[in-house]
C-alpha cells in the first residue's frame, strides 16, 4: 500500500509537470524512472487492473478518489527516459508492455547494457512502432544481428559508443528508413562506400568530435552521393583541405546540402571555400576556429568578406545571416582584391577563382591597380592602418574614432559602417559617405571598387598624417 501511494503521488507530479506554465496545455507525458519505479508501476498497475481486490478497491474509494484519478495512463505516454539510470537488463513485464506500444522515442543512454541483443528484444518484442532511440555513453558487443528491419525508426543517437564504421554498416542494415544518426565523439576513422549505402535515405547525419576522420577525400566525399542530405556536421574532424572529387557533369555532389558546419578543424586555404561554391544549395556555412582567420579583428574581418564572396548563395556564416549590403561589399572587396592576378591573366586564376567571372558581370570589372603604388600620387608613404573620425549626422551627431586599413574598399566600408551604427543604421536606410575637407567643404564617397587611401590622399598633401581624418555619414 505505502508504494502505491508513493506512485500515485509520483504520477500527480508528472501530470502537474506536463502542464505548460505559459498557456496551461498539457504536453505528451515523459517518464523518467529507474528500476524500483518500474516496481511501482507494476505494483499499481496491477491494484488498479480488472483483476484487483474489490474489496480494497471499495475501501480507497470512499473518498470519492479512484486509483484512475491519480495514476498516470501508460497508453498516453509517447517517450521513455532511462538515461544514466545504470540499467543493466529489461523487465519482462507483458503486462506493462503491452500498454507501451504506442512509445516513439526511449532514451537509455549511460547505462550498463553490454550486448546489443539485448536491445533487439527490446525493440522487437515491446516498441514496434520506436521512431527514435538513444543509446549514447554506452559500451555494447555486437554479439547477434536482430531477426527483423526496423522500419519505423527514423532517428539513431549514438554518441560515444566507442566504435568505428565497421560497426555501423552492420546495425544499420536493420534500419533502411533512418533521416538522422547522430555519430560525434566515437573513434571514426574512415566512412566506407557500404556505410554510405547504409543510410541513403539521410537527411541529417552530425559526425563531429571524430578527429581521426581527418580526410575529406575520399571519406567526406563518399557522403556526397546522398540524395536527401540536408544538414553536415562534422565540427572537430581534424580536416585539413576540402577537395570535392571531379564528376560528371549528370552527377552532382551533395545536391541537397543546406547546411555545413565545419568549426574546430585546421581548413587554412581560400581553395578549399572555392571548392564549395560546387555545392549549389549550399545556404548556411560555419568555419569558427580554424587557421583560415588571422589573430586580429581586421584579419578576421578579410577572412568573412573572402568567404563569403567565393559561396554566392549562402545566407548565414557562423549561423550569422548575411545581409544584401555585406554581400555587396564583400564581392567587390573580393573583385579588387585579385583584380591584379586578373588582369595578368594567369592561366590557372579562373580554375582557382570560380566566381570571378561571374562576380564581374554582376558587378563590373575592378579598377586595374597601378603597380607598386604607395599611395596617392606616390606624394607621402601611408601606414597601413588611418585613423578616422566617422562622424553620424543625426540629431545627436555621434562620433566615434577607428582604425582602418588603407586597403580597404568603399564597398567594405560601407559595411564596417553600418556595423559600427547598427541600432541608427538598420538595413532598410539608406546612406552617403563623405570625406569632410574643411568646415564648408565635403567630399562624396561613390565609387566602391576605390579603396579608402584614395579620398584621404589630400591629408597626405596637408601634412595631417597625425590628425585623423573625419568621414561624414549622412542618411539619405
Amino acid at each position: 500500500m505505502l508504494i502505491s501511494t508513493m506512485l500515485c503521488e509520483e504520477m500527480k507530479m508528472h501530470r502537474t509537470a506536463s502542464r505548460s506554465k505559459k498557456h496551461g496545455r498539457k504536453r505528451p507525458y515523459t517518464v523518467k524512472y529507474d528500476r524500483i519505479t518500474w516496481l511501482r508501476i507494476s505494483i499499481v498497475y496491477d491494484r488498479i487492473s480488472p483483476y484487483h481486490n474489490t474489496e480494497s478497491h471499495s475501501r480507497n474509494t470512499e473518498s470519492g478518489k479512484q486509483y484512475s484519478d491519480y495514476v498516470l495512463d501508460l497508453s498516453s505516454l509517447i517517450r521513455i527516459d532511462l538515461s544514466c539510470q545504470w540499467v543493466n537488463e529489461f523487465d519482462d513485464n507483458h503486462q506493462i508492455y503491452k500498454n507501451l506500444n504506442q512509445i516513439k522515442e526511449l532514451n537509455i543512454r549511460q547505462n550498463l547494457i553490454t550486448n546489443w541483443s539485448q536491445l533487439w528484444i527490446i525493440l522487437e518484442t515491446y516498441f514496434p512502432r520506436l521512431e527514435i532511440i538513444n543509446v549514447s555513453n554506452s559500451r555494447m558487443k555486437l554479439d547477434l544481428n536482430p531477426s527483423n528491419e526496423f522500419i519505423f525508426l527514423k532517428e539513431f543517437i549514438l554518441i560515444d559508443t566507442d566504435n568505428d564504421c565497421d560497426l555501423y554498416e552492420n546495425i544499420f542494415k536493420y534500419f533502411p528508413n533512418l533521416i538522422n544518426i547522430h555519430l560525434d565523439l566515437n573513434r571514426l576513422s574512415f566512412i566506407s562506400e557500404i556505410f554510405v549505402e547504409r543510410i541513403k535515405n539521410l537527411t541529417n547525419l552530425s559526425l563531429s568530435d571524430n578527429p581521426t576522420l581527418i580526410h575529406w577525400d575520399p571519406f567526406i566525399n563518399r557522403l556526397g552521393i546522398l540524395k536527401h542530405l540536408q544538414e553536415l556536421i562534422i565540427n572537430n574532424c581534424g580536416i585539413e583541405t576540402i577537395k570535392l572529387i571531379n564528376q560528371d557533369d549528370s552527377i552532382e555532389l551533395f545536391p541537397s546540402l543546406k547546411y555545413l558546419y565545419m568549426s574546430d578543424n585546421k581548413i587554412c586555404l581560400y581553395s578549399s571555400i572555392n571548392e564549395l561554391s560546387r555545392i549549389k544549395s549550399l545556404m548556411s556555412f560555419s568555419i569558427l576556429r580554424n587557421p583560415i582567420y588571422g589573430l586580429n579583428q581586421i584579419e578576421n574581418e578579410t577572412a568573412k568578406q573572402m568567404i563569403i564572396a567565393r559561396l554566392p548563395n549562402l545566407t548565414h556564416l557562423n549561423r550569422v545571416s548575411i545581409s544584401r549590403d555585406e554581400r555587396r561589399g564583400a564581392e567587390i572587396d573580393y573583385l579588387q582584391s585579385y583584380a591584379q592576378d586578373y588582369f595578368d591573366k594567369k592561366l590557372d586564376f579562373i580554375n582557382e577563382h570560380r566566381q570571378y567571372q561571374l562576380l564581374i558581370e554582376k558587378h563590373g570589372e575592378p579598377l586595374k591597380p597601378i603597380v607598386n603604388q604607395q599611395s596617392k600620387k606616390g606624394l607621402c608613404i601611408r601606414s597601413d592602418l588611418l585613423k578616422v573620425i566617422f562622424e553620424l549626422g543625426d540629431e545627436n551627431e555621434t562620433k566615434i574614432e577607428k582604425k582602418i586599413p588603407s586597403s580597404m574598399t568603399i564597398a567594405k566600408l560601407k559595411t564596417f559602417v553600418r556595423r559600427l551604427f547598427s541600432s541608427q543604421l538598420t538595413n532598410d536606410i539608406q546612406f552617403n559617405l563623405f570625406v569632410v575637407i574643411d568646415k564648408k567643404h565635403k567630399e562624396l564617397i561613390s565609387n566602391d571598387y576605390q579603396d579608402i587611401q584614395f579620398y584621404l590622399g589630400n591629408y597626405c598633401l596637408n601634412d595631417n598624417i597625425d590628425r585623423p581624418s573625419i568621414i561624414r555619414i549622412e542618411i539619405i
